[in-house]
């Protein structure tokens, strides 16, 4: 473990408060000056007294001295405020496309592996840059992308090196990831191989070159296409597993030794490497040809320019193998200053592999942690990655101090720091370009955070802030699968720091999302959750009502108990919540309908021109109250009411609207829903249209949750369109069933299931 003395604790604890005060300085303004002379309160008198009848003796007349006293604060007060403004720190980069790597120079012993990497791109559709951590693989493979696209509008770049240490990115995490990349929206897809389609059509003829870094399983790539026209997909990492046939890696070994002390000379710049050339070849070995090794000793002995290079060697020869490798770093972590020290050893500690520099500076309570991120640097025990982002060298992490109360604090200074940052961020998230790019560089990390265990006391409320943040996030890129991770580990820590309140949140913010992803049952397990924090009915909040009533309407046809619950929710609702109310006339108009479906022609109609009528006082109230999801769900449940009206008119232009807005808001398990009740609406109108409606629904299949009643549905009448696949489709649409099995379903449910198992006709 790596340690910080008593001394070095005190050392750090004066230095941030020197920082402190001094990002706080301009801030004293004038009267601050002033009272840090208080010690001296006779000096200070005299001083005033003094100044007091300069000022009167030099003025023609006492009165103007009244002007004066409101113009001097006034002059202060823009004096200190000129003196922020130039203190103020450089805003956040940006983060929509991480800029393509420098090459890194001098590039020595690899420059045959270059020339294959260019023999290997004409030759094949993606070229893979394969190599243990620290062998070089992302610098060759920067090269090699520099040599195959020169023009940086030609390059794209995507760092899939997650920010959790234990466990590499999944692959649909990696897919997001590069569709962003190439400016497709991540929330377009829900399994990893729905992206290698839209990467071909981001990519052909276009002449650029991808470069996945950072990869760590051949998984995570899997469904990478195997060729794009006109472009290269580059891949490099370490890679474990087995790869697919048709892919051959350029592997990455060992340095040579003659490479290694060339390597580490370029490095140590100095004499000594002529003085002591016997020498280089013994530290050169001592790294086992690790270019990563090499240069972090070539930089510890350019700082040091006393060392002798014997001295070193000698030092060397007395460990063991395990033991060289971290001597350069343990010899750099005793030269650092206390303030760089702490910050070290509370990121090695972290849970989180990498963080922004400002993350790092909230962790230490220091207004900027520049410098010492800076001192880590040029040691080697830090590396900045994607811009501002700060990660701890692989040998020491999870270092801790051993000092628990101090850890707990850093983190509760990290976590609130976050939850700024992410309230900000996620008010800005529909009009600032800059809000959406750090919260897609940021969202992993934040996950993390939420998913730390234990949780640490005193953060429940800051992490109820985070999870607000993310699943506002997670909605606008649609990433329901994300939105339902988060609100599991908000609930699991706001249940061991005892915080019901927020557990509930949580609870029911699952259910919502599994009842979109047409899981009632689950959805009920997790709302029985949320009811069990509050004893009595009455007692409960508004979203507990509307989660009952949406969970009664999925799990069966008790409309008594469903109209019960909406008029619950109504009464815990207050009058100007404008989204509440368009929510509470969308349930009613839906349990309408869902009436209507049981009755004669007459009494349906009735019940439909009702629903009507509440989803218009919806839709305007949803107009009012700027919520344009609400919205585009009104306007998909009026261009149902008025098909069942026979207006199919007026049907089909709430519909387009409410594919229009759906689009807008990047849902597109939304925009699949209103294509297959069109494509539904196009089988009654004429069987001229039936292979249109057939196109509609199979472009749709994909986009819809794997569950739930429309893609059962859209399954039913695939069945019938496409009949050389009928079986298939039958039984995709019974599984889409599936979480009703066991528990009460609605009608339409039981009879969607009888027609799907029905034999073929």
């Amino acid at each position: 473990m790596t340690g910080i003395s008593r001394r070095d604790r005190l050392r750090f604890r004066i230095s941030r408060l020197y920082h402190q005060a001094r990002a706080h300085l301009p801030e004293l303004g004038l009267s601050g000056l002033v009272t840090a002379g208080e010690a001296l309160v006779i000096l200070q008198e005299q001083l005033r007294e003094h100044a007091l009848n300069a000022i009167m003796a030099a003025l023609p007349h006492p009165l103007l001295a009244l002007p004066l006293a409101f113009v001097a604060p006034a002059l202060a007060g823009l004096a200190v405020h000129a003196v922020r403004r130039r203190r103020k720190p450089a805003p956040q980069p940006l983060f929509g496309h991480l800029p393509f790597p420098d090459r890194v120079e001098p590039l020595i012993g690899r420059q045959a592996k270059l020339r294959e990497i260019a023999d290997r791109a004409r030759e094949s559709g993606i070229v893979v840059v394969q190599g243990a951590t620290g062998t070089g693989t992302s610098t060759l493979a920067v090269h090699g992308a520099w040599e195959l696209a020169a023009e940086a509008r030609k390059q794209r770049y995507a760092d899939v090196r997650g920010p959790d240490r234990h466990h590499p990115e999944t692959s649909l995490s990696v897919a997001q990831r590069v569709l962003r990349t190439l400016d497709r929206p991540p929330g377009s897809i829900q399994e990893p191989g729905d992206a290698a389609p839209l990467v071909i059509e981001a990519l052909t003829g276009t002449g650029r070159v991808l470069l996945l870094d950072n990869v760590s399983t051949w998984s995570q790539v899997a469904w990478l296409p195997p060729r794009v026209p006109g472009a290269h997909i580059m891949v490099a990492g370490e890679l474990a597993g087995d790869p697919p046939q048709h892919i051959q890696p350029i592997q990455l070994g060992p340095l040579s030794s003659e490479a290694g002390q060339e390597l580490l000379a370029a490095h140590i710049q100095d004499q000594r490497t002529s003085q002591a050339p016997q020498s280089l070849r013994p530290l050169a070995d001592a790294c086992l040809g690790s270019p990563a090794e090499i240069v972090r000793i070539g930089r510890w002995l350019a700082q040091n320019p006393r060392v002798a290079l014997e001295g070193v060697v000698d030092d060397l020869s007395r460990l063991s193998v395990d033991e060289k490798l971290g001597f350069v770093l343990q010899l750099s972590v005793e030269q650092l200053g206390p303030t760089a020290k702490q910050l070290f050893i509370l990121l090695a500690g972290l849970p989180i592999a990498e963080v922004d520099h400002q993350a790092a500076a909230a962790l230490a309570g220091l207004p900027s942690a520049g410098e010492a991120i800076g001192e880590l640097a040029e040691r080697g025990l830090v590396e900045n990655v994607r811009m501002t982002r700060v990660r701890v060298t692989g040998a020491f992490q999870d270092a801790g101090t051993g000092d628990t109360a101090q850890d707990a604090a850093a983190w509760r200074r990290l976590v609130e720091y976050f939850a700024d940052q992410a309230d900000a961020f996620a008010a800005r998230l529909r009009d600032d370009e800059a809000a959406r790019d750090w919260l897609a560089a940021e969202d992993r990390v934040l996950l993390q955070v939420l998913a730390r265990e234990p949780a640490v006391r005193r953060t429940s409320r800051a992490l109820g802030r985070i999870a607000d943040a993310v699943e506002d996030w997670f909605t606008y890129e649609q990433r329901h699968e994300d939105r339902l991770r988060a609100a599991a580990l908000l609930a699991r820590a706001a249940e061991s720091l005892g915080d019901e309140t927020v557990q509930a949140t949580a609870e029911l913010r699952q259910s919502a999302i599994l009842l979109t992803l047409g899981d009632p049952a689950e959805a009920r397990r997790h709302f029985n959750r949320a009811a069990a924090l509050r004893v009595r009915v009455e007692s409960w909040p508004a979203e507990l009502h509307l989660g009952h009533a949406a969970i009664l309407l999925a799990g069966g046809d008790e409309f008594s108990a469903v109209e019960s619950a909406l008029i619950r929710y109504g009464q815990a609702l207050s009058s100007g919540d404008l989204a509440g109310h368009s929510l509470r006339f969308m349930n009613v108009a839906a349990l309408l309908m869902r009436r209507a479906q049981l009755l004669g022609h007459e009494d349906a109609q009735r019940l439909y021109a009702d629903a009507r009528a509440q989803l218009f006082e919806a839709l305007d109230r949803a107009h009012r109250g700027g919520d344009e999801h609400a919205q585009a769900h009104a306007h998909e449940l009026l261009a149902q009411a008025h098909w069942h009206l026979d207006r199919p008119f007026d049907a089909d232009r709430h519909w387009t609207e409410a594919e229009r807005m759906y689009g807008h808001r990047h849902d597109e398990i939304g925009r699949a829903r209103c294509h297959v009740h069109q494509a539904i609406a196009m089988m009654a109108e004429s069987d001229a249209r039936q292979d249109e409606a057939a196109k509609l629904l199979e472009t749709a299949g994909p986009r819809l949750p794997p569950t739930g009643l429309t893609t059962a549905l859209a399954y039913l009448h695939l069945a019938r369109l496409r009949p050389e696949r009928a079986t298939a489709h039958r039984a995709s649409g019974l599984a889409a069933l599936a979480p009703w099995d066991g528990i009460a379903e609605p009608k339409q449910v039981t009879e969607i299931r009888s027609r799907l198992a029905a034999p073929e006709s």
